[in-house]
């Protein structure tokens, strides 16, 4: 039998008022006794009648979502698992607002959580970039008392409520294994590693997620498939001769001379387009993400694989998160929701299609039709 408020009430010896105003947090109820209440309710299974919560309520809840600029196609993926759950959670009187910060410019991210948090923000979700003050926002963010959580780039040492994204050093793991299978039918194999030494003069202190891929490789690399042999090569930001003009070179000198090459840095096209002017088809070639270019270029077979990790998944499970944090009443850390990667083939492209069914741009266009209650910038 469903247990009712007035049961909690009842068991507590306190009066249902008492306990309706700590669900909905339509009066004061002292720090204690709802811990009391939230105590017993969780024990009991307790689950809010939603409907009335709403009704009791009466007002607009507002979650906002803040992503970078740079590489565009993992936010627009991002930016349509938002907008897939911001269209599910209007009828609950919910109002989700998509935020796109330009690349290294802090004072526009605070200014915008500012103005936000002003307008009565009520939770957000945010990326830990190491291109941001992170410290200075999350303080912001706690200071005003707002529940947050991490997306697709996580600080532990936070106290944000989870974590919903992939483990970067396990898209490294599941590269290198890949990549080793592969060669072992040969017993020997040369790789190639492109990583990137990202400008560090403008970095804040965070996680460094091309470091994480690559340690997670060369972890399972040396471990289990000694026989193969790895070479990394940096992209060095701050070169006069640019990134695609670098990565372009590198597979010059490198082309019939690898067996396998395995791309990290985000800048996928650069990489695509330096494939496509040599000739790697008899290597293994690998990267993170995906986007148009680098879709048709494994349907062409000029790329073997990439590592998938579902940035509209994690869009639309970071506002459920949050959803479900603001009706919980209770500010607990919660469990990480951890992203597995996928690996894509020519052979599975189809996983994508099928992935990118309901994101097509004539259903987004109908569903903004319908919903008032999203938005979406680039904060500029």
């Amino acid at each position: 039998m469903r247990i009712r408020q007035k049961d909690i009430a009842r068991e507590l010896g306190i009066s249902p008022i008492t306990v309706s105003r700590a669900f909905n947090n339509s009066g004061y109820v002292s720090p204690e006794l709802k811990k009391r209440i939230f105590d017993y309710a969780k024990k009991q299974s307790y689950v809010p009648h939603r409907a009335s919560q709403i009704l009791v309520r009466n007002k607009t809840r507002v979650i906002a979502v803040f992503t970078s600029t740079f590489p565009s196609f993992v936010w627009d993926d991002i930016e349509r698992g938002v907008r897939s759950a911001a269209e599910y959670i209007r009828p609950l009187n919910y109002e989700v607002h998509f935020f796109r910060i330009p690349d290294f410019d802090s004072g526009r991210y605070l200014r915008t959580l500012k103005r936000e948090i002003r307008n009565g923000l009520d939770a957000a979700a945010f990326l830990c970039m190491r291109m941001y003050r992170m410290k200075e926002i999350v303080a912001l963010t706690e200071k005003a008392g707002i529940p947050y959580i991490f997306y697709n780039v996580d600080d532990p040492e936070t106290d944000r409520l989870c974590y919903i994204g992939a483990d970067y050093p396990a898209g490294g793991r599941l590269a290198a294994n890949f990549i080793g299978k592969s060669l072992s039918l040969k017993g020997a194999g040369k790789i190639l590693v492109i990583g990137i030494n990202e400008d560090v003069d403008r970095m804040t202190n965070g996680p460094d997620i091309n470091e994480k891929r690559i340690n997670g490789f060369l972890e399972v690399l040396g471990g289990q498939y000694p026989f193969v042999a790895s070479r990394i090569e940096y992209i060095n930001m701050k070169s006069k001769t640019g990134i695609a003009g670098q990565i372009k070179r590198l597979l010059k000198k490198n082309e019939g001379r690898v067996d396998a090459v395995y791309f990290v840095p985000a800048y996928i096209d650069s990489f695509l387009d330096g494939l496509e002017a040599c000739d790697y088809r008899r290597a293994i070639t690998l990267l993170h993400d995906v986007n148009t270019h680098a879709l048709r270029c494994l349907e062409n077979g000029i790329l073997t694989a990439l590592v998938f990790q579902d940035p509209v998944l994690q869009g639309y499970t970071a506002v459920k998160a949050l959803e479900r944090i603001l009706e919980s009443k209770i500010r607990e850390r919660e469990r990480d929701v951890e992203i597995a990667h996928t690996l894509i083939f020519r052979e599975n492209v189809n996983y994508l299609k099928n992935h990118y069914l309901l994101s097509e741009p004539d259903s987004f266009e109908k569903a903004l039709e319908l919903s008032p209650s999203f938005s979406a910038k680039t904060e500029t």
